[in-house]
């Protein structure tokens, strides 16, 4: 496929104005995307302009568009995140970049799958592999020899520590920290503030310091 520079975030709520300017930080040390602007639902947010950037329309704009097209999915539910990618895999037309804001810090041994956003100041250490559609939002920490899952969800300010494997669709809230080699379970949700000291079983949330599912 050829090199694709146009690029909309899907998603113009908190997150997706977040991810522009991510984006915007991007462009002044490489241009590497033209940002057209916004894809959402929302109703009385169309052909409205937030942050210098418009709402080009809602996802039938998108599943309409004729070339290829980059597109950040923002939405930070894992679920609601894998409804929006896989309503719009089906296009061969659209390509889901891998989103790193610039001052990341992460090694040469980071894997990844396709349409990751990492937010600003966080650090991945080394022999990281994340899935599809992962998520991990400003100031979090990944060590060493970590698993996150697609769809995966590490919101501000996060510690996982090393050899820790979080499955697909579960959420880690704010500030929450995973000791080394526990795993978090499917669709599992740890609460903000949490200390995870044991495995989490799937489909399950769990909180307090220890973490227990509830």
């Amino acid at each position: 496929m050829e090199i694709c520079k146009e690029l909309v975030i899907l998603g113009a709520g908190g997150f997706g104005r977040e991810v522009a300017f991510i984006l915007s930080e991007i462009n002044k040390e490489s241009n590497r995307y033209d940002i057209l602007g916004f894809v959402d639902n929302d109703i009385s947010l169309q052909r409205k302009t937030i942050n210098n950037l418009r709402v080009l329309g809602d996802d039938s704009w998108l599943l309409n568009y004729p070339n290829n097209i980059n597109v950040v999915v923002c939405i930070g539910n894992s679920r609601a995140r894998k409804q929006a990618a896989d309503k719009f895999s089906i296009k061969n037309n659209i390509i889901f970049p891998n989103i790193i804001a610039n001052n990341v810090k992460y090694s040469d041994t980071l894997s990844m799958g396709k349409g990751c956003v990492i937010c600003f100041s966080s650090i991945l250490t080394v022999n990281i592999t994340l899935g599809d559609f992962v998520l991990i939002m400003n100031n979090s920490i990944v060590g060493h020899d970590s698993f996150l899952d697609d769809y995966v969800t590490i919101y501000p300010g996060v510690t996982v520590s090393g050899n820790v494997s979080v499955d697909k669709y579960s959420e880690v809230g704010v500030g929450a920290k995973i000791i080394q080699q526990k795993s978090i379970g499917k669709n599992a949700v740890i609460g903000a503030g949490a200390v995870v000291i044991k495995n989490i079983p799937d489909n399950c949330t769990a909180v307090g310091i220890p973490a227990k599912p509830i």
